[in-house]
C-alpha cells in the first residue's frame, strides 16, 4: 500500500520535472509511510523522483520511525542543524540545486527558507521553481482503497454500541458531560483506538449551536439531545450525528426533524459517480428551503472523511469536483432555530459504482426516549 503511494508521488515528480519532494505535514507523513511527527522538532520525508525515500527525524524519534515504511532514516540531535541532514540527503539523491516540491499549505516560511538553503538555492530562486505537493497528496487521499474502506466501516460500526448505551441512560437529571462520557467509553470498549474529534453533546436550546461545547446542562423532559461524535480506528475516522428527544417532541421540533431527515435522504439518493459535489449540497438544501427553513441551515452539507476529520471532497454549494468511486464524505444537513433547538442527522457514505454505501447504520427514526 505504501509503495503504491510512493509510486504515485514519484510519477508526479517526474512528470513535473522535479527532482524530489519534501513532505512535512504529520498527517501526510502518516499517510505515506505510517509514521507521523509527534513533536515540534523538525521531521521531513524526502521522496526523490527515482529511488528510495529518506525520513529525516530527531534522534529521540528514531526507534518509532524505524517501524515505518521508509527504511532509509537520517537523524539529528538537539543542538545540531536538521537542515544539514536535509542538505546531505538531497545531495545523495542528486537533487541539490534542482527544482523540487514542498507542501505549500503545511510548510512555514522559516522552514521554507532553510530548505531553500539546504538545496543550495536562494529563497527567491527556490520559490521561483518549487512545486506544490499539497493537492497531489490530497487527491491521492480522496479515493479510498478497499482496505481503507473496510477500516472506515469498522470505525462507523463502533458508534452503534455507543448510541445503544446512551439510549439506556437518558433520563432527567443527566448532564451533557455524562452522556459524552458514556459514548466515549462504549467506543473504546468496541475497540476504538480513540475518538475522531471532541465529542459534542447538546441539550435543548443549546442544540441550535452546530458546534456548541459539551457542558453541564441538565437534561429535562421535552429537550432534544444532539450527539455528534466518532471513533478512531487504525488512523481513520467515523463521524455521526443523531438527535433524539427525552419525552414527546414538540410539534415544531418534530416538523424540523422530519425535514432534516428528508434532506439527508435526498442527498444520499443524489450521491453517485459523475455528480458534482455541489449537487449533493443542493439536493439537501432544496428540501429544507422548500419547507421554509432555509435560513436555519447554516453550514455545508458534508465534508470528506479519512485520516482527517475534514478533508476533500466537500459537499458545499458550487463545488464542481466530480464524485468518483472511493470518495468518502459525510452527509449532515441540519436546522438550527435559536432559542428553540436544532436537529442534525449525519451519515458517512462511500461512493460506489452504482451510487453510494451508507457506513453509519444506526436508526434515523424520530425517537422519543
Amino acid at each position: 500500500m505504501y509503495q503504491q503511494r510512493f509510486d504515485g508521488i514519484q510519477a508526479w515528480l517526474r512528470s513535473s520535472n522535479l527532482s524530489a519532494g519534501l513532505v512535512t505535514a504529520p498527517v501526510s507523513m502518516k499517510y505515506l509511510c505510517g509514521w507521523s511527527n509527534p513533536s515540534k522538532r523538525f521531521a521531513g520525508l524526502l521522496v526523490p523522483a527515482s529511488g528510495q525515500p529518506v525520513l529525516v527525524v530527531p534522534t529521540l524519534e528514531r526507534e518509532e520511525a524505524s517501524h515505518s515504511a521508509v527504511k532509509m532514516l537520517r537523524t539529528w540531535t538537539d543542538g545540531t542543524d536538521p537542515f544539514a541532514v536535509v542538505k546531505e540527503a538531497l545531495a545523495e539523491m542528486g537533487a541539490a540545486g534542482m527544482p523540487m516540491a514542498v507542501e505549500k499549505e503545511a510548510i512555514s516560511l522559516a522552514v521554507f527558507e532553510k530548505v531553500a538553503g539546504a538545496s543550495g538555492l536562494t529563497t527567491s530562486q527556490f520559490l521561483a521553481q518549487v512545486g506544490d505537493l499539497t493537492p497531489v497528496i490530497s487527491n491521492m487521499r480522496e479515493k479510498k482503497s478497499e482496505a481503507e474502506m473496510a477500516i472506515m466501516q469498522r470505525a462507523a460500526d463502533m458508534v452503534n454500541p455507543a448510541l445503544d448505551s446512551v439510549m439506556k441512560m437518558l433520563k432527567p437529571g443527566v448532564t451533557e458531560r455524562q452522556v459524552a462520557a458514556v459514548l466515549e467509553q462504549a467506543m473504546l470498549e468496541a475497540g476504538a483506538q480513540g475518538f475522531a474529534f471532541d465529542t459534542h453533546v447538546l441539550f435543548g436550546a443549546k442544540s441550535a449551536m452546530p458546534h456548541g461545547s459539551t457542558g453541564d446542562q441538565v437534561l429535562e423532559p421535552g429537550m432534544v439531545v444532539l450527539m455528534d461524535f466518532g471513533a478512531l480506528n487504525e488512523g481513520y475516522r467515523s463521524d455521526i450525528t443523531r438527535t433524539v428527544c427525552l419525552g414527546e417532541w414538540s410539534d415544531e421540533m418534530a416538523k424540523v426533524y422530519d425535514m432534516v431527515l428528508a434532506a439527508n435522504r435526498a442527498a444520499i439518493a443524489a450521491t453517485r459517480p459523475g455528480v458534482p459535489a455541489g449537487e449533493i449540497d443542493r439536493a439537501a438544501r432544496s428540501v429544507i428551503e422548500q419547507a421554509g427553513y432555509g435560513e436555519y441551515f447554516i453550514h455545508r452539507t458534508g465534508h470528506g472523511l479519512g485520516i482527517e476529520i475534514h478533508e476533500e471532497p466537500y459537499a458545499v454549494g458550487g463545488n464542481p469536483k466530480v464524485l468518483e468511486v472511493g470518495h468518502v464524505f459525510t452527509i449532515e444537513p441540519g436546522i438550527y432555530i435559536p432559542g428553540l433547538g436544532g436537529v442534525r442527522i449525519e451519515d458517512d457514505v462511500i461512493v460506489t459504482p452504482d451510487g453510494c454505501k451508507v457506513l453509519t447504520t444506526w436508526t434515523k427514526e424520530r425517537l422519543s426516549i
